[in-house]
C-alpha cells in the first residue's frame, strides 16, 4: 500500500480535499467516479428520447385507450390533443416530444423529432348518448352547433405513415 493518502487538500487554492492520484486507490476512485458519472448521463439521455419500440408501443396503446372514452370537447378545431394526451398517459417513454399535424382528410400525423416512423391516427367524435348530469334538473340538450362543448364518446383508429 502506498504512503500517500487517498484525499489531499486541492492545489487551487480552495482548501477542499480532491482525490490523490499518487495513491492506488485514489486512482480508482478517480476512474470508478468518472464511470458512475458517465453512466448517469447516459441513463438520463435514454430516458429523455424516443426510441422506435417505446413510441409504437405508446401509440398503440394511447389509441387504444382513446378508443370509447368520454370527453367533454366541441366538434370544431384540432384534437390531436387528444391523441397527445392519450400517449403521454400510457406512461411509455418520455412524457414530452410527440408532435401532431393534422392532415387534410382529418387524420392526424403522430411522430417525434427522435423516430422516423410516423403513424396516422383518426378520431371520430360522436354524442354521448347517455351525457352525465352538468346542472341537475335540467334536460341536457344536444349541442347547437360544432362550437358549442358537449360530451363526445371518441372512436379512434392508426395505421402505419403519414395522413394524407
Amino acid at each position: 500500500m502506498s504512503e500517500e493518502p487517498v484525499f489531499v487538500r486541492s492545489g487551487w487554492g480552495t482548501g477542499r480535499y480532491v482525490y490523490n492520484h499518487r495513491n492506488p486507490v485514489g486512482r480508482a476512485l478517480i476512474v470508478l467516479a468518472s464511470l458512475v458519472a458517465l453512466g448517469g448521463l447516459y441513463g438520463v439521455r435514454a430516458e429523455s428520447t424516443w426510441s422506435e419500440g417505446e413510441f409504437r408501443d405508446a401509440v398503440h396503446q394511447g389509441v387504444a385507450d382513446l378508443d370509447g372514452k368520454a370527453h367533454y370537447t366541441t366538434l370544431a378545431g384540432d384534437h390531436g390533443f387528444l391523441i397527445v394526451e392519450a400517449i403521454r398517459k400510457t406512461d411509455i417513454g418520455p412524457r414530452y416530444g410527440v408532435e401532431t399535424h393534422q392532415g387534410e382528410d382529418g387524420g392526424h400525423t403522430i411522430g417525434t423529432e427522435d423516430t422516423d416512423t410516423e403513424y396516422c391516427v383518426h378520431v371520430t367524435l360522436t354524442p354521448d348518448p347517455d351525457p352525465p348530469v352538468v346542472i341537475p334538473k335540467s334536460g341536457d340538450l344536444p349541442p347547437s352547433g360544432p362550437d358549442m362543448l358537449a360530451f363526445y364518446i371518441s372512436h379512434a383508429t392508426f395505421s402505419e405513415g403519414t395522413c394524407r
